[in-house]
C-alpha cells in the first residue's frame, strides 16, 4: 500500500476546513472531504473512500475530494484513475499548490515530463503555499528519472534552500550526486536526511550505495541490515538485495 506524503495531506486537509460563512453543503462536502484525507494520512485509503465519494455527490468538483480519489487510485495502483483524478482537482483548483503537486506526480509518472515540470513550478510559487519545497523534490525526482541531470540539480538545490530539513530533498540530491561520481557530497546530504528522521527506505538504501561508492564495507552493510530491518519486503530492500550491497 502507498502513503501519501504528511505536508501534502496536512495541506489539503487544512484546505477543507469550513468557516461561518460556507452554505450547509459546501461545509458538509468539506467535512466529508477533510475526514477522507485524514483516513488517507492514517495509511487507510479503503476508509477514506466512502468519505470522499460522498462529498462529491455534494460537490462533484471538490478539488481536495477530487484529490483524496487520486490518492485512493494511487494506493490501488491505478494510474489512469488517478491521472483522471488528480487532472479533474487541477482544473477545479489551479491555483493551490498542493492540488497542482498531485496533478504534476501524475503526469510525471504518465511520461509527460516537460507538463510535469511546469504544473510543479507552478505549484512551487502558489500564493499561501508555504512548502515549496514539497513539489521542487517531486519535480527534481522527475527530471532525474527522465535523465535530466541539471534540471534535477536546479530543482534539489531550491528544495534544500527552502527547507534545509526536508529529507525527501537531501535524498534525491544525494542520489544526484552520487549519479555524477560525487559520495562524498552525497554522503553530506544523506547525512542531514538520516538526522532529520526522514529518510526513509529510499534513503536507506541511497546510503548503503553511497558507503559502498566510498569504499566503507562495514558501514554499508549497517545501513543494509537497517533497511532490511525497518521496511522488510520493500522494493528498496530487493533492490538493495539485487545489487548485493552490504551482504556477503
Amino acid at each position: 500500500m502507498k502513503r501519501a506524503g504528511a505536508p501534502l495531506l496536512a495541506l489539503l486537509v487544512a484546505g477543507c476546513a469550513a468557516g461561518p460563512e460556507m452554505p450547509d453543503d459546501q461545509r458538509a462536502a468539506d467535512s466529508h472531504a477533510g475526514a477522507g484525507l485524514h483516513l488517507i494520512a492514517q495509511g487507510q485509503p479503503e476508509a477514506a473512500r466512502p468519505r470522499l465519494e460522498r462529498a462529491l455527490q455534494i460537490d462533484a468538483e471538490h478539488p481536495q475530494a477530487l484529490s483524496g480519489m487520486g490518492l485512493v487510485a494511487e494506493a490501488q495502483d491505478d494510474a489512469e484513475g488517478a491521472y483522471a483524478y488528480h487532472q479533474r482537482a487541477a482544473q477545479a483548483a489551479p491555483e493551490s499548490g498542493p492540488v497542482l503537486n498531485n496533478w504534476g506526480r501524475s503526469l510525471c509518472r504518465a511520461g509527460e515530463v516537460d507538463e510535469a515540470l511546469a504544473v510543479f513550478e507552478d505549484a512551487a510559487g502558489a500564493e499561501g503555499y508555504d512548502s515549496a519545497e514539497v513539489p521542487l523534490t517531486n519535480a527534481a525526482r522527475c527530471a532525474l528519472e527522465a535523465g535530466r541531470e541539471e534540471t534535477a540539480g536546479r530543482r534539489a538545490d531550491a528544495a534544500v534552500e527552502a527547507a534545509p530539513g526536508f529529507a525527501p530533498a537531501r535524498v534525491v540530491r544525494a542520489e544526484l550526486n552520487y549519479r555524477r561520481g560525487a559520495p562524498e557530497a552525497a554522503a553530506e546530504d544523506l547525512d542531514q536526511a538520516r538526522e532529520s528522521g526522514g529518510a526513509g527506505a529510499r534513503g536507506l538504501y541511497w546510503s548503503a550505495r553511497v558507503a559502498a561508492a566510498r569504499d566503507r564495507p562495514e558501514e554499508a552493510a549497517g545501513f543494509a541490515e537497517a533497511l532490511a530491518e525497518r521496511f522488510p519486503g520493500s522494493a528498496w530492500s530487493e533492490r538493495l538485495q539485487a545489487d548485493e550491497v552490504g551482504h556477503d
